[in-house]
């Protein structure tokens, strides 16, 4: 073979060998692009479907919500009908009733949402589980302690701790698939604090000197050391009344009849509308006080958020619709694990759904809030979901666990022992450790000095990209 030709012979052996170093690296950028490609749909197809379960966890709990309110509204009235008869056996069978009510239908809704999250592709929880089924454990064994003779938190009704404890055991034996992200715990401390705040974590994190301008440029100014700390508000005593999971937000108040049973009270309106011949009361010295069931009028207040101007919602709030005090709000969490193997990562999607029970009561003078008399009265009509920034879950949720451990247990040695007690794997303990730096708080107040005028608010309604935390 001459020269010439082995020339050729290698030329083209080369160009075929770079043909299939193309070709190798052409099928290893499409399984790259094919496996990134089947991670971003997975990861879209569980965002829908956890905002399918949330939402349908949240329906189901504001339903119950509802038919609870609607229940105890109308014993209230079955309840007058009885006082007018002098039947005292029955009041009493009732008062206990409602009571009663007020626990298991919440906790119901609380059952159903896990079913409505489960059917929705919402695989079972093992953090809320554990969680839910500790804290069971925690209400049968503190809850209903006895100390002196008294029982450690004053019952409702006579073992009420010990069947709340059982029913809290039983959704949690079934597993929790949506976390009651609303439910206030009567433990925990309730009321405005720095600590209790999640923003304060996430502006001392990114150095967002201007959350500090805007709600708190005296913890920069005026903080000198963790003694500095006003202390950590306590629980309202009034919710012992109603469950810590969808809180109705009830309490028993002692009135006589003729103050809920007159001419002009919508108890008589509320009462033919159900079928009862509730004839108006007259006031009589030795009328007997009775407990009747009315909303806590310091949980049933206007719904303000909604009224603010710039909260990113179209339109008005209806007057009969303008309330708080009963609303439904779940999360839900899915993972992800990716394909490609060299990340070796998942992502953790969550979805916390909020709703609401909605109706009003009727009057001569038109349709007025359900809350509008005190007393409970059937009134609810309708469910429908609510923006999360308008409900009653806390900074953070309730069933962010990360979160709740740190109020639960880490807060409390830090508001003691100082930063020697923060937790090293705790997120909101690092910056607890980072907020402890002179320095660096020194650092907002000189960036502060010159560049407050850069602080602006956004106007309301999503970015570019769509959504935003008040629309779920």
């Amino acid at each position: 073979m001459s020269l010439k030709e082995l020339h050729k012979k290698n030329k083209a052996t080369n160009r075929s060998g770079q043909a299939v170093l193309f070709i190798v690296m052409a099928i290893c950028i499409l399984v790259f692009a094919m496996l990134w490609m089947v991670d971003v749909h997975r990861i879209i197809f569980l965002k829908d479907r956890s905002q399918n379960a949330g939402d349908a966890a949240a329906l189901a709990g504001a339903r119950w919500q509802a038919t609870s309110l609607n229940f105890i509204g109308e014993l209230n009235l079955v309840h007058a009908l009885a006082s007018s008869l002098d039947d005292d056996v029955s009041v009493d069978v009732i008062t206990n009733t409602q009571m009663r009510i007020s626990f298991a239908g919440p906790m119901t809704g609380v059952a159903a949402a896990q079913q409505a999250a489960k059917l929705n592709g919402i695989h079972v929880n093992e953090d809320f589980t554990s969680f839910m089924m500790e804290h069971a454990d925690k209400i049968e064994n503190e809850y209903g302690a006895i100390f002196n003779g008294n029982k450690a938190l004053p019952e409702p009704w006579p073992g009420a701790w010990y069947e709340y404890a059982d029913m809290v055991r039983a959704i949690a034996s079934d597993g929790v698939a949506a976390g009651v992200d609303n439910a206030i715990l009567y433990t925990d401390p309730m009321g405005p604090h720095p600590l209790l705040q999640i923003e304060f974590y996430e502006a001392v994190r990114g150095k967002n000197w201007c959350w500090f301008h805007f709600h708190g440029m005296h913890l920069l100014e005026e903080y000198d050391g963790y003694t500095w700390w006003p202390g950590l508000p306590a629980q309202d005593e009034q919710a012992l009344t109603s469950p810590e999971y969808l809180p109705l937000n009830l309490r028993p108040i002692e009135l006589k009849l003729s103050s809920v049973a007159n001419e002009d009270h919508a108890s008589i309106k509320a009462a033919e509308e159900i079928g009862i011949d509730l004839l108006p009361q007259e006031r009589e010295d030795d009328e007997p006080l009775e407990n009747w069931i009315y909303y806590n009028s310091g949980r049933w207040g206007s719904w303000d958020t909604m009224l603010d101007p710039s909260f990113p919602i179209e339109g008005d709030v209806r007057d009969e619709y303008n309330y708080q005090g009963a609303d439904s709000v779940m999360r839900v969490e899915a993972n992800s694990h990716r394909l490609m193997e060299e990340t070796k990562a998942h992502d953790t999607i969550v979805w916390t759904g909020a709703a609401k029970p909605f109706g009003y009561l009727e009057s001569d003078e038109g349709k007025a809030t359900p809350n509008s008399v005190g007393l409970v009265l059937p009134a609810f009509r309708s469910v429908n979901l609510i923006p999360i920034d308008a409900s009653s879950a806390p900074d953070g949720g309730s069933f962010n666990m990360k979160w709740r451990r740190h109020r639960e247990y880490h807060l409390p040695s830090y508001m003691s022992a100082g930063p020697s007690a923060l937790f090293p794997n705790c997120t909101y303990c690092k910056q607890l450790a980072t907020w402890e730096i002179p320095e660096f708080r020194m650092s907002g107040v000189e960036w502060l000095a010159s560049n407050s005028w850069k602080c602006v608010i956004s106007p309301p309604g999503g970015g570019p990209s769509g959504g935003t935390r008040p629309a779920h």
